[in-house]
């Protein structure tokens, strides 16, 4: 599995020495695991939650801006 390349998905699979396992994208950045693209997703929800309030309270409808 180490250095092993996907065919079909171009994705490198590399095995740390601590026993984890790394995917690598075909561009050669690695492969964000779900935890990262879930709590970054979980921030942008909060950010945008936190300026549709602040629209409120400056009197605007967020609902109504897009």
């Amino acid at each position: 599995m180490q250095g092993w390349v996907s065919p079909r998905l171009g994705v490198r699979f590399e095995l740390l020495a601590d026993g984890e396992l790394r995917l690598w994208r075909p561009d050669g950045q690695p492969l964000e695991s779900y935890q990262a693209v879930a709590q970054r997703a979980d921030q942008a929800e909060q950010q945008a939650e936190r300026l549709a309030q602040r629209l409120r309270a400056l009197g605007l409808d967020p609902e109504d801006l897009g």
